[in-house]
């Protein structure tokens, strides 16, 4: 781990020289962002996608148990204002969670030493932090640690809330025991060391952090940790005079020392301070994962290099995987409104294993896009600096397209048909999702047609698992020229079927 790594060390290699090969060989590591007593936190960037991720790295040892079980969390919310897990990675060493990065950082940092922030921008952070952890009470899961540096800013300027280090599963009435948290920001219940219940200790952790984010400083300050347990257990703060009238009211709510008198966070919703100007879609959770994959996402990954099957298999399972990954770090690229129409072919990933079959070039991908959708820009082959670089890392490039296994193709499936292609001579292959549109006929006829009727049959279930992935099949352009397909029996090639592109094949 980057810790174990002299300070010498790491400048004169460069912090991924201290990380192990299972991150690296995915990931190029940049620098250090974050240390806390039992992880740490890097800047990393995706080597296919170019994307920036944070990863939290913790060692897997009996005192990490209970840090460990975060991986559980970030596998099973989903909400806008919660940071998004894209993969995870485990060593015999590490565990290495990919996750979203926020651009803003900690909240902590953005907040003025004098006076806070403005209430307008108070109202709308907090309002978003009370709806994520509402979120997370209601699947039944307790945070236990909120506090400001909890809470990043994307790029956006909108709040999600990490570090689930410390949280727990709950049941409505469970008493809880345990000292956890931070000191400055524990319910009275904790510090009394009695049983207490998760939500409504939250609830006081967020009411310490509106008075911080109101007014620059702690309501509960004092030379000793005595004097400052006996702050909290008494609720004795002063709120300074320019705070408004609706936030006070609500701040004393937050801090009501009983905790069967402290507000839900449904009533907290509710306050008239905070219910101001709210937009109702605003609290709707994001879903990150459709239904079906997005067919544009799909056909990039495609290019790229993964198994259509396997990675649906991926999504459907959520497996945060490589290629769950991958296709996560696509569709967070587009959502974050970063770039234009893809205008050059995507970085390949690499294959395990010997390539069979000649090289192909991969086509020039021009996926569908309706006006509402962002364009999706798949950046150039990451440039990094060589300071950044980790030592030894191999080129992420492949040459050609990896062939296709046919053992997920389905018999019974109904295939879509080829568009015929009027032009004469060689000219890009196109395929279209559309069960009731006529197939060109080719002028094949004989010992030459009954061969390549099989060939037909292979490319039409190859089009039709696509399509069932995808619901529709984006347009694919290759290049004007014949495609090369693998030798069949005996080192013969089927015959040019006329107007189509016949991917790469694999028998099994």
């Amino acid at each position: 781990m980057l810790r174990e790594c002299s300070e010498s060390s790491v400048e004169a290699q460069g912090p991924g020289s201290c990380l192990e090969s299972a991150l690296t060989d995915h990931y190029c590591v940049l620098r250090a962002i974050g240390e806390g007593s039992f992880s740490q936190v890097v800047l990393a960037r995706h080597l296919l996608t170019g994307v920036k991720v944070a990863v939290k790295i913790v060692p897997k040892t009996e005192e990490h148990k209970l840090v460990l079980q975060e991986r559980e969390w970030l596998m099973s919310l989903e909400h806008r204002n919660m940071i998004q897990l894209f993969q995870v990675i485990e060593t015999t060493r590490n565990m290495y969670l990919v996750m979203e990065y926020a651009e803003g950082g900690q909240l902590r940092l953005r907040i003025p030493r004098e006076g806070g922030l403005p209430e307008v921008k108070v109202r709308r952070a907090f309002r978003e932090m009370v709806q994520v952890v509402h979120y997370c009470h209601q699947k039944g899961v307790a945070h236990l640690d909120l506090k400001p540096e909890n809470f990043v800013v994307d790029a956006r300027g909108h709040i999600k809330l990490i570090d689930f280090g410390l949280s727990t599963s709950i049941t409505p009435g469970q008493q809880l025991t345990g000292f956890r948290g931070t000191l400055l920001y524990l319910a009275p219940e904790i510090i009394q060391r009695k049983g207490f219940e998760g939500p409504p200790a939250d609830v006081w952790s967020l009411g310490v952090t509106l008075y911080f984010m109101l007014t620059g400083r702690r309501p509960f300050m004092a030379s000793t940790s005595k004097g400052l347990l006996d702050l909290v257990l008494q609720a004795s703060y002063e709120i300074p005079p320019h705070v408004s009238r609706g936030a006070r009211s609500l701040i004393r709510k937050l801090l009501t020392v009983d905790p069967t008198k402290r507000p839900t966070l449904e009533q907290v919703m509710g306050h008239p301070w905070l219910s101001q100007g709210e937009d109702p879609s605003s609290s709707r959770p994001s879903q990150p994962l459709p239904k079906r994959p997005d067919p544009a996402i799909m056909t990039m990954m495609f290019d790229m290099g993964f198994d259509p099957y396997n990675t649906w298999v991926s999504l459907a399972n959520r497996q945060f995987d490589e290629a769950m990954a991958t296709y996560l770090l696509l569709q967070h690229q587009r959502s974050q409104g970063m770039g234009c129409p893809l205008q050059t072919k995507p970085v390949r990933r690499r294959v395990a294993g010997p390539h069979p079959g000649p090289s192909v070039d991969p086509p020039s991908v021009h996926p569908n896009r309706c006006t509402s959708e962002p364009a999706l820009l798949l950046p150039r082959e990451p440039q990094q600096p060589e300071e950044a670089k980790p030592s030894g890392q191999k080129d992420t490039a492949c040459a050609s397209v990896p062939a296709i296994p046919l053992r997920f193709l389905h018999e019974k499936t109904p295939a879509p048909r080829l568009a015929s292609q009027q032009d004469s001579g060689p000219s890009p292959g196109r395929l279209v999702a559309g069960g009731d549109s006529s197939a060109s006929q080719g002028t094949s006829s004989g010992p030459a047609h009954d061969r390549g009727r099989g060939w037909r049959r292979v490319t039409r279930r190859i089009a039709t698992c696509l399509r069932g992935l995808c619901c529709c099949l984006p347009c694919v352009q290759g290049p004007a020229r014949r495609t090369s397909v693998a030798p069949a029996d005996g080192g013969h090639r089927p015959p040019r079927l006329p107007n189509r592109v016949v991917p790469e094949i694999v028998p099994t």
